[in-house]
C-alpha cells in the first residue's frame, strides 16, 4: 500500500514526462519501478532478473519491458551507458523531491531544432 502512496505522488510528473517524450502514459509505474534498482553512481544494471521483476510488478510481459526500455533509450529518458547499463535522464531525479513532498519544477525550452528541459 506505501508503494502506491508513494507512485501516486509522482504519477503527474512521469506521465507529463513520457508524454512530452511522446510515448505512452502508462509506462509511468515502470519508470517508477525502475528507481529502486539505481547504483551508487546512479546507473541501473539492466539484466533477465531485473525484467522480469518488473514484468511481475507492472503487471506486463519481458518483452514490454525489453521494448519500454528501447524506446525510452531512443527518446532519451534512458541513457544507454554501456551493455545493460543505463542511467536516468537528470529531469527523473526530480520524482525524489516530489517523494519528499517538495516541488518539483522543469523548465521546457523550445528552439525550431529541438527542445531542452532545464531543472531547478
Amino acid at each position: 500500500m506505501e508503494k502506491d502512496a508513494e507512485f501516486l505522488k509522482v504519477q503527474s510528473f512521469l506521465e507529463d514526462i513520457l508524454i512530452l517524450h511522446g510515448l505512452r502514459r502508462n509506462l509511468a509505474l515502470l519508470l517508477f519501478e525502475m528507481f529502486p534498482y539505481l547504483n551508487g553512481q546512479n546507473q541501473i544494471i539492466v539484466n533477465a532478473f531485473m525484467k522480469k521483476e518488473l514484468a511481475e510488478k507492472t503487471e506486463t510481459s519481458k518483452g514490454t519491458i525489453d521494448n519500454a526500455i528501447l524506446k525510452m533509450n531512443e527518446v532519451g529518458l534512458l541513457e544507454r551507458i554501456d551493455r545493460g547499463t543505463y542511467t536516468f535522464h537528470p529531469v527523473l531525479f526530480k520524482i525524489r523531491n516530489l517523494l519528499k513532498n517538495d516541488s518539483a519544477k522543469v523548465t521546457i525550452t523550445y528552439t525550431a531544432k529541438d527542445r531542452t528541459f532545464d531543472i531547478e
